[in-house]
């Protein structure tokens, strides 16, 4: 069956892709910061941040990108029930 909310799900893949760019970034500067760190500006402990962050911002996007999908799934469900119920009663 076709999606009937199109913008919804674009909306849910661009998350995912976020997720998974905000992800590949943060593991990129983590290895960046600890290579090239040691610096009294940047010191080597800032590498593990820009991991975390990274970590903190795949889960944020990744779990927006499933909560927008579970709400989709919600209403083709409840959209079929509906029109199970609706043969029901006609018999």
């Amino acid at each position: 069956m076709a999606e009937k909310y199109k913008a919804l799900g674009l909306l849910r893949k661009t998350f995912r892709i976020l997720a998974f760019v905000s992800g590949g970034l943060g593991i990129v500067f983590f290895i960046i910061i600890l290579i090239a760190g040691g610096t009294p500006e940047t010191p080597r402990a800032t590498s593990f941040l820009a991991l975390a962050l990274g970590v903190i911002y795949f889960i944020s996007f990744y779990t927006i990108s499933e909560v927008l999908l579970l709400f989709s799934d919600i209403e083709e469900n409840t959209r079929k029930t509906k029109e199970l119920l609706e043969g029901s009663k006609r018999l």
